[in-house]
């Protein structure tokens, strides 16, 4: 069963940050296949899989595999005997990170693939988005009238587009952000959930697909301008060992997995708007310039409210894996959200304390929202920083205003992925 949050007083509609509620009534039969346990029950799974073991065996996807987690399934999950070709279903992974993405390779390919996403994320580029977003953020917050609620989660959605796309070295005016945003947060909202969301999500890629290919041939033919250096100058210019330059839709697709990302900070935003409005100490130390409670209160986000369930590898030849024994092709699936939320490392996991960051740094293999393992030469997210800074900015931005939570639907539904309140935040500027 999916971590049910403790209910709202009687009487309270909108749930709070520390009474968000899952809804489930999905439960898996002994017997079914993991794979099915995870569509079904969402972030829930894994924990109850391994119920605080570092590592269970399952059968995923018809195959015998183990779902590992804590901080020594970690550091086992990131073991070169593991791969990542094959790793992420095929409908999964074409929609959200597009075919042939630096998600499923391994070895030098996918050193050689990853270096350009470090070169182009540098701190020096987090200071620059910082920037961009916070101009966004001020501009945004012009146009909240004092009693007039707006939508916080298409705000985040629309403001990252409107960083990311000239920075990445996009020309894009209005109109092209807004659809632009529309179709990112398609592909985010529904690669993982099958029916009408996932088809709007495929449709969506189709169309991102198309238009990056196309940004591709202009920058290669000089029929657009791009700046020096930007992502889109990298990614149309950048060429394989054999001097071939890729595809534009390959080329596109690396394109599209620097932009991508940076939108789906909007789901962590959701979840710091209400954070925000029910946890007046943190609010005020955020508005009086306390960076290092700024950052504490991001990580806390990452931490306590969920986006990834579980990350997946496959092994590359029969191996044990923390005493479970796994045939080459097995899957071993890292439980994500139950390593976020352990109490062994996090005691009183559910509830929201930004306090669990201004001590000494977390342990290694504990704190995981994003993958863990080496970020130059492993399979950690190189865009962690970035979002840090993306997320950081909106909680500045929200924290000066004087916001309220007008009545509203706020629960969470923990077996859906990606997951966040169901009326996607609605606030209010106090008048």
């Amino acid at each position: 069963m999916p971590r049910a949050y403790p209910r709202p007083p009687p009487g309270m509609r909108g749930a709070p940050a520390g009474y968000l509620v899952a809804i489930d009534g999905r439960r898996t039969t002994v017997g079914q296949d993991g794979a099915i346990g995870l569509w079904r029950q969402g972030y829930g799974w894994a924990s109850g899989v391994r119920a605080g073991r570092p590592a269970t065996p399952v059968r995923f996807l018809g195959r015998r595999s183990v779902v590992v987690g804590g901080p020594v399934g970690v550091r086992r999950f990131y073991d070169p005997r593991l791969r990542r070709a094959g790793a992420i279903p095929m409908p999964v992974g074409r929609v959200l990170f597009g075919q042939g993405s630096v998600h499923g390779l391994d070895d030098e390919q996918h050193h050689r693939h990853k270096a350009r996403y470090l070169d182009l994320l540098t701190p020096a580029a987090a200071d620059e988005l910082r920037s961009r977003t916070r101009h966004q953020w001020e501009q945004a917050a012009r146009t909240w009238e004092p009693g007039r609620p707006f939508v916080l989660f298409d705000e985040a959605v629309r403001v990252l587009t409107a960083t990311m796309l000239p920075w990445a070295g996009i020309p894009a005016g209005p109109d092209e952000v807004s659809r632009r945003a529309r179709q990112l947060a398609a592909v985010l909202d529904g690669f993982a959930r099958p029916g009408p969301s996932y088809a709007l999500a495929a449709t969506a890629r189709r169309r991102l697909d198309h238009w990056a290919a196309g940004l591709i041939r202009a920058a290669r033919e000089g029929g657009l301008r791009v700046p020096p250096g930007s992502p889109l100058d990298v990614m149309a210019q950048a060429r394989e060992p054999d001097g071939r330059l890729p595809s534009p839709r390959a080329a596109g697709v690396a394109l599209l997995n620097v932009v991508r990302p940076a939108v789906a900070v909007a789901w962590f935003v959701a979840f710091a708007g209400v954070a925000l409005v029910h946890q007046p100490y943190w609010r005020e130390r955020i508005a009086a310039g306390d960076d290092a409670a700024l950052r504490a209160f991001a990580h806390e986000v990452r931490r306590r409210y969920p986006f990834v369930p579980v990350l997946a590898a496959r092994a590359r030849t029969g191996q044990d894996v923390l005493g479970v024994d796994v045939p080459a092709g097995g899957y071993v699936v890292l439980d994500v959200h139950g390593t976020d939320h352990d109490p062994a490392h996090w005691p009183d996991p559910d509830r929201f304390d930004p306090g669990r960051f201004l001590g000494p740094p977390p342990e290694p293999g504990t704190l995981v929202p994003q993958g863990g393992g080496a970020l130059r030469t492993g399979h950690r997210c190189p865009g962690e920083d970035v979002t840090l800074v993306l997320l950081e900015e909106a909680v500045r931005r929200l924290a000066l205003l004087p916001l309220e939570l007008p009545e509203q639907d706020l629960t969470v539904d923990l077996a859906r992925v990606p997951t966040r309140p169901r009326s996607g935040v609605l606030l209010s500027v106090a008048p």
